[in-house]
């Protein structure tokens, strides 16, 4: 993929809106910029700083916008804490990790992600506490179930901006009355958005959500983060699958389905996870008018903008093939079907059988041998291998994946995959693959 790629889109149905109301005088407002970047999450020998890890140019670039936003994916707690039992790893971020991303120029923090809560509740309030002293405000948590839908409000260009965070389920939601996370399947999410549009001027939606390491969003995801537009939000911007996807104008919105890592120290020496995708928006008001894509790549353990080792205009290409192919479901669903059955092979025919048991059919051969009979039914001896089974089974991706995959491969869904979409399906997936 080569050739000069453009940067910027414009966002055409509010454009023209603003152009209109732009004639008659009666503008919406000031002109004013935000800054939204992907994953952070930091894990070195030495002590993070800003200048050990965000470039002079992006920190520039990140300081000259009103408002800017990262994900701070993982959480900041004591050196004696513990990490709840779960499946996957529990990481933390180092305490200096707060001061580091608030000196790289960020003020705003989305917390809802499947790391923070790694170390419980407890980890969760330490998180907002220790960001809150060096300035940054945080959104998507909260000390109870309805508190982490609590949108922030920020106040910028004469305009009202409500933001509301939500993220898919693993072992990180708020309980009833214990710090948390937003569930972004909960109905709370969607009486969240539409009371934000009532409230708020413009309501803009982080949604952490989607499968790791692959090109698109489930169709499911789509329709449901389509589905948040049609509620009232402006602009839905995702992140999770540690790896950027493509894009899409829908309805009067816009939606970014993953931004990817913006800097994440364990997936530095990846090729394919140690890029990503930043936006810088423009509004006018209150209206988001235009769309600058930021491609970074991480180098040292230092974020920089993309084209120091990679090819931009190559990997801008790619950004666009995807968001082509994205935003029209017909066309994005054999693209899918040929991921979903990769990925089932790959992992999760795999996960399942380890949850399951993997001497399952010997246990059903041999009942009365304990021998063979413990390894299976032990529950508490194989609790991680549990954990792994409640997550695929419980989170909404791993769900979709599995489901999607298995539908195909039994013919209760028509399989739509043609040569053509296999070949570059499995070409857009090995750009992604840790």
């Amino acid at each position: 993929m080569s050739g000069e790629q453009r940067t910027t889109i414009e966002l055409e149905s509010v454009s023209e809106e603003s152009e209109s109301e732009s004639e008659d005088g009666n503008g919406n407002g000031d002109h004013w910029s935000m800054f939204v970047a992907g994953d952070y999450a930091l894990s070195r020998d030495e002590p993070p700083t800003a200048e050990r890890s965000v470039s002079r140019a992006l920190r520039e670039r990140i300081d000259a916008t009103d408002v800017s936003v990262v994900n701070f994916e993982a959480p900041i707690v004591a050196d004696d804490a513990r990490a709840v039992d779960k499946s996957g790893p529990a990481i933390d971020n180092p305490a200096e990790a707060a001061a580091a991303v608030a000196d790289a120029g960020f003020d705003v923090c989305t917390l809802a992600n499947n790391h923070v809560r790694d170390f419980g509740p407890d980890g969760v309030a330490s998180t907002v506490e220790a960001l809150e002293a060096v300035g940054c405000e945080t959104v998507g948590v909260g000390e109870s179930h309805d508190a982490a839908f609590d949108p922030l409000e920020i106040a910028c260009g004469g305009a009202s901006i409500g933001l509301v965070n939500v993220c898919e389920r693993e072992f990180n939601i708020a309980g009833e009355n214990s710090h948390g996370a937003a569930w972004l399947s909960d109905r709370r999410a969607r009486e969240a958005i539409r009371d934000a549009d009532r409230e708020f001027d413009t309501v803009i939606v982080v949604a952490h959500a989607g499968a790791e390491y692959v090109p698109f969003p489930a169709p499911e995801l789509q329709g449901l983060l389509r589905e948040f537009v049609d509620i009232g939000a402006d602009l839905v911007l995702g992140h999770h699958p540690h790896v950027p996807q493509g894009w899409e104008t829908y309805g009067d919105g816009a939606i970014f389905y993953s931004l990817g890592n913006f800097l994440f120290d364990s997936m530095a020496d990846s090729e394919n996870a140690s890029w990503g995708l930043a936006l810088e928006i423009e509004f006018d008001g209150p209206t988001p008018v235009t769309i600058e894509l930021v491609p970074t790549e991480t180098i040292g353990g230092v974020v920089h903008p993309l084209g120091q080792v990679r090819d931009l205009d190559d990997h801008l290409a790619y950004l666009h093939r995807l968001s082509e192919l994205t935003g029209d479901s017909e066309t994005l669903e054999p693209y899918w079907q040929e991921i979903a059955i990769q990925l089932f092979y790959e992992r999760y025919s795999n996960w399942l059988h380890m949850g399951c048991g993997v001497n399952l059919s010997r246990a059903r051969s041999a009942p009365n041998d304990p021998a063979v009979q413990r390894p299976i039914w032990d529950l508490e001896a194989r609790r991680k291998e549990i954990l792994a089974l409640l997550t695929i089974v419980r989170m909404e991706s791993h769900r979709w994946v599995m489901t999607k995959a298995l539908a195909v491969l039994t013919g209760e869904t028509t399989d739509l995959r043609t040569p053509e979409s296999r070949e570059e399906a499995q070409l857009l997936l090995s750009r992604t693959a840790r």
